[in-house]
């Protein structure tokens, strides 16, 4: 198993600085150069950002009446800010804040023993002989005992080949339960739900507030299932290329384009968006994942695009200047 080095603590100053850009970006008060700047400033200022995207379902329980069009009135904004940074200083120092906490799934992914960046991927050897590979921006643990096999995937994607073993293999997210059938399979988690594809074998899944016990959704190889804790979707065919990722690419085929952005997004630092104008037109390609500003050159040259920056770390795909 890879030895991880500890992550320093966020400073609160910069936890400070940074829930106060979430909540002037939040109420169209931010100024998206004077962002990005602030971002490129240092290593420090990007973490403190990521930890506020780790926090989605977190972020949602800033009272509504902080909210907008509310937070146009500076107090209001004191306040909302206020609230987001003590839900930051329990995530990234552990104490406990209400609902927030060492329990939380956002620290849970801050504190992750397996973690990687945006835009980067990683591959681990399991003790059992397994591999487990991490893709961008995503946060597991391991958990072996003489009884079962654990992986806790708290947030990102990640694929698994099991190994034979007599214990059972788990992986469990925020959502439900996976027990692999001896197999090959990619498990995804964001705040909404979590997905699993199987690409050998079978997987069995359970979700947390399933009110049947026992019952389990079985998933074959060539399908796909989403689950949330209190059900899932049904069984489906899943979609071609969904392992592209662990060669370094995407592939699309009649994605609208706004769901192609935001998977770029996911592999690079900052903000990128696609305008309305275009978000439905219809995209087909493949794209290299470890170069995202080349991807998205091929993207605007294929399909009559262009990118408006503000800044490096803050760019727009939409129709061509007229």
């Amino acid at each position: 198993m890879t030895h991880v080095a500890p992550t320093a603590p966020i400073a609160r100053a910069v936890l400070a600085q940074a829930a106060h850009w979430h909540v002037e970006l939040s109420c169209g008060g931010a100024d998206p150069q004077a962002l990005a700047a602030w971002l490129a400033e240092s290593g420090e200022h990007a973490r403190a950002w990521d930890l506020l995207r780790q926090m989605d379902g977190q972020m949602k329980s800033i009272p509504s009446s902080l909210a907008l069009p509310a937070l146009q009135a500076s107090h209001l904004r004191r306040r909302a800010a206020a609230k987001l940074l003590a839900m930051l200083v329990a995530t990234a120092g552990g104490i406990k804040l209400g609902q927030v906490g060492m329990e939380s799934n956002a620290w849970q992914s801050w504190t992750a023993a397996l973690r990687t960046a945006p835009g980067q991927r990683r591959r681990v050897l399991l003790a059992d002989g397994g591999t487990l590979e991490l893709n961008t921006d995503s946060a597991a643990d391991v958990d072996y005992s003489a009884k079962r096999r654990l992986l806790r995937l708290h947030r990102g994607e990640i694929m698994i080949a099991t190994a034979p073993d007599a214990r059972p293999f788990l992986v469990d997210t925020v959502h439900g339960v996976i027990r692999a059938l001896g197999t090959r399979f990619a498990v995804r988690c964001d705040a909404e739900a979590s997905s699993v594809t199987v690409f050998e074998h079978a997987v069995e899944v359970r979700s947390h507030g399933h009110a049947a016990p026992g019952k389990s959704r079985r998933v074959e190889a060539g399908q796909q299932l989403r689950f949330t804790r209190l059900g899932d979707g049904g069984v489906m065919l899943a979609p071609r290329h969904q392992d592209s990722w662990t060669r370094g690419m995407l592939v699309a085929t009649d994605w609208p384009l706004s769901r192609l952005v935001a998977e770029l997004a996911r592999y690079r630092r900052g903000h990128l968006a696609c305008d309305a104008r275009v978000a439905r037109q219809s995209v087909t390609g493949t794209y290299r994942l470890d170069d995202i500003d080349a991807a998205l050159e091929s993207l605007c040259a294929s399909h009559g695009l262009q990118v408006t920056y503000v800044t490096r770390f803050w760019g727009t795909v939409g129709p061509l200047a007229g």
